[in-house]
């Protein structure tokens, strides 16, 4: 049921809520007028126009003062960005681009989050997507009702039945944002849905690469295009059929060693922890595969994300992890948890993580682990 919840979440545009009307062109060269009336909110209250941060939380970027009803933020940009306006003394939140253009919303004090946005080209972009989702949504908002009714009641039976529904709704869902970027290759929403299909791991970074090729200069320009860019480059990096990145780190006696130094006929890069149950778990099974193909050519180099700031002594654990667990191969770590450069060269973002490597260094499969791990490493090796 995660992942209708997740579909829901992007079907509903990301951040926004909104919704407007009309197709005049209301872009302004020399920059945006955001024009809000409320009613119910008396003068001199405060409103202020917030843009996330590299975090995604939201910072201040101006503030209004309420007068006869209205409020109203200018500036410039150099290219669209998500903005939210809050109001104090009213509910929630309105969800907005940024954009050089004469953008009017229509704010409702006991939920701004219902607030009427329109005007601006992707403002615009955005209200035809929501209408167009409408019936996605709707059938998303049922199964969610249902599911939660089902689980409340403890009815297994129906738990069953919604599940084997879930699959066809992520389809749909996710055909339906495919599309909508290949019907509108140069939208700044399309870019947002790219991002957040990258990130959850609904398309792959060669389809959004192709995307982002496609791209006119300008949008290529935007924050967003940007951190596309950075996420669809890191993936690519360590993706299945590249090159796997050289890299070196102490080992625990401080001797540098690189990856390039030990590679055999297949190699496996481990990333783990001390204090990863999983990984711990899963070292007897990684052992066992080592003991009986080292002598045919396998070679492993684990790699330690050990470091987190609540470890006390993070090599001390790493350590007595190696000693408790018997792993006889190769081991490196900087000690500094999921921000070392390792890590983040092969975009790994959870543990464990594998990376299976051919003779030729080439990256052939991706976190496997047991019988199928072996199952690879036999069929590389030629056995």
């Amino acid at each position: 049921m995660k992942k209708v919840f997740l579909i829901a979440c992007i079907t509903s545009m990301l951040l926004f809520t909104s919704c407007g009307e009309g197709n005049k062109d209301t872009s302004l060269a020399d920059g945006y007028t955001i024009e809000t009336t409320i009613s119910g909110i008396p003068d001199g209250v405060r409103a202020f126009l917030k843009v996330p941060n590299d975090k995604g939380v939201p910072q201040p970027k101006d503030t209004a003062i309420v007068q006869n009803g209205k409020f109203i933020f200018t500036g410039k940009v150099e290219y669209p960005q998500l903005g939210f306006i809050y109001v104090n003394g009213a509910q929630g939140n309105i969800n907005l681009l940024i954009e050089n253009a004469k953008v009017e919303v229509e704010a409702y004090r006991d939920s701004l989050s219902k607030s009427k946005v329109s005007g601006g080209k992707h403002n615009q972009e955005y209200v035809d997507f929501i209408e167009n989702s409408r019936a996605l949504s709707k059938k998303v908002g049922k199964v969610r009702e249902r599911y939660a009714a089902a689980v409340k009641m403890k009815d297994t039976a129906v738990i069953a039945a919604i599940r084997k529904q879930i699959g066809d709704i992520d389809k749909e869902a996710i055909a339906y944002q495919e599309q909508y970027v290949i019907d509108h290759p140069k939208s700044y929403i399309s870019v947002m849905l790219v991002n957040r299909l990258l990130q959850n791991k609904l398309t792959n970074a060669k389809k959004a690469k192709v995307f982002y090729d496609g791209l006119p200069d300008d949008m290529k320009k935007t924050r967003i295009a940007e951190d596309l860019f950075i996420k669809i480059t890191e993936m690519l990096r360590a993706a299945i059929g590249s090159i796997a990145p050289d890299f070196s780190a102490p080992n625990p006696e401080g001797k540098k060693i690189s990856l390039n130094d030990i590679k055999g006929k297949v190699t496996v890069i481990d990333f783990w922890a001390a204090w990863c149950g999983p990984c711990r778990k899963e070292n007897p099974n990684v052992v066992k595969i080592y003991n009986k193909y080292h002598k045919d050519g396998l070679e492993i180099i684990g790699v330690s994300l050990d470091g987190r700031p609540n470890q006390k002594n993070a090599k001390e654990d790493w350590i007595r992890a190696i000693e408790k667990d018997q792993l006889p191969w190769h081991q490196v770590s900087n000690l500094d948890g999921f921000r070392d450069g390792i890590a983040r060269t092969y975009n790994v973002r959870s543990i464990p993580a594998t990376f299976i490597l051919n003779e030729d260094g080439e990256i052939v499969a991706k976190n496997l682990r047991g019988a199928t791990l072996e199952a690879k490493i036999k069929e590389l090796l030629g056995k």
